[in-house]
């Protein structure tokens, strides 16, 4: 058997500082692969970090002119993590720099929120699936930035895998943080009883779909979900990680239907460009808050009412891959790493 490496490298890894990104460095350092990469970092701060615990890291932001170049110099590969408020420029950026570099592998880290906040039946398996826009700054950004990738993909530019994780949680994912800083406020809320779809997956599982990614040739030029192999409700998301906390907290159900019409008549505040986000932190520093809505954030609302459970046949069949955590499995391993780093107490 060859001991030789048939993975990209080194790869360049964006976002290498986000909850995916540190756990992804996390498992390559627990391989020996700390040569095998390269993490990018917005900040020289946050590079001497990376850097101190023994990792090749380099300080690039993708929106500066020239640096996603200066950032890929003398790495194969990428693994594109970031996302930010200008994310479609900033992938337009690294594409445009990646396809000069000829790398030859980019993975791209996309979501199953490029199908909106509540898709149709069709959504759930990726050839009927289709990309659109919705009227979420979230949904429309990651739609565009794929959308980019594919672009690249199909005109022979870039030898590209488009992975769209689902809700992806577990070892301080930001799920399950939501979940438990309520439970220790002493209240959690449940839309209709907890029935929406949860189509939870594990953050070790997502890891190993971008390592596969990186390797295997079937994968190319494909988009796929990547998912658990079992879809729980919501209500037994919030219930598994509210109920490690101490005392347990009480659980207050909530409509759904209420909350839309709050929201409809209520609409949130749009994101904005840059001016806009500005004005708005002048104005909180000149004291103004923004009003207390009696509901929750629409986006909860539309997430924990979700209609689908997604397809992961796609990514099994192309990435040799499958989830190897299971929700019982990811909730108990969640559950010591949550007790080691004291974050159960109130």
């Amino acid at each position: 058997m060859s001991n030789v490496d048939p993975r990209p490298l080194p790869c360049l890894i964006t976002g290498a500082t986000g909850f995916i990104g540190s756990r992804l460095l996390e498992r390559l350092d627990a391989q020996g692969r700390q040569q095998a990469y390269v993490a990018m970092a917005r900040s020289e701060a946050a590079a001497a970090a990376l850097k101190a615990q023994g990792r090749q890291a380099v300080v690039a932001d993708l929106l500066s002119p020239g640096q996603a170049a200066r950032a890929l110099q003398g790495c194969d590969a990428v693994i594109h993590l970031a996302h930010g408020h200008r994310g479609p420029e900033a992938t337009r950026r690294l594409v445009e720099a990646a396809v000069a570099q000829k790398v030859k592998r980019f993975v791209h880290i996309s979501t199953m929120s490029v199908h909106g906040p509540a898709p149709g039946p069709e959504a759930a398996h990726e050839d009927t699936a289709t990309i659109g826009r919705y009227d979420n700054d979230y949904s429309d950004s990651k739609a565009e930035q794929e959308e980019i990738v594919q672009a690249a993909i199909d005109r022979g530019d870039l030898r590209a895998v488009i992975l769209r994780p689902t809700v992806v949680y577990g070892l301080g994912g930001h799920f399950e943080q939501q979940v438990i800083q309520q439970a220790r406020a002493g209240e959690v809320t449940l839309f209709d009883g907890g029935r929406g779809v949860c189509n939870a997956v594990f953050v070790d599982d997502v890891c190993a779909a971008i390592e596969a990614a990186l390797v295997r040739d079937e994968a190319l030029g494909q988009a796929m979900f990547i998912n658990g192999d079992r879809s729980v409700t919501w209500g037994e998301f919030i219930r598994s990680f509210a109920m490690m906390v101490e005392p347990p907290p009480r659980f207050t159900d909530l409509s759904s239907a209420e909350a839309r019409r709050y929201w409809a008549e209520h609409p949130p505040e749009p994101v904005g460009g840059i001016a806009t986000r500005v004005l708005r932190k002048l104005k909180r520093l000149g004291g103004w808050k923004p009003p207390v809505a009696p509901w929750p954030p629409l986006g909860r609302v539309l997430r924990e009412t979700f209609p689908i459970s997604f397809a992961n046949d796609k990514a099994k069949r192309l990435l040799d891959w499958a989830p190897r955590v299971d929700f019982e499995q990811g909730v108990a391993l969640t559950r010591d790493w949550l007790r080691a780093g004291g974050h159960l107490g109130r």
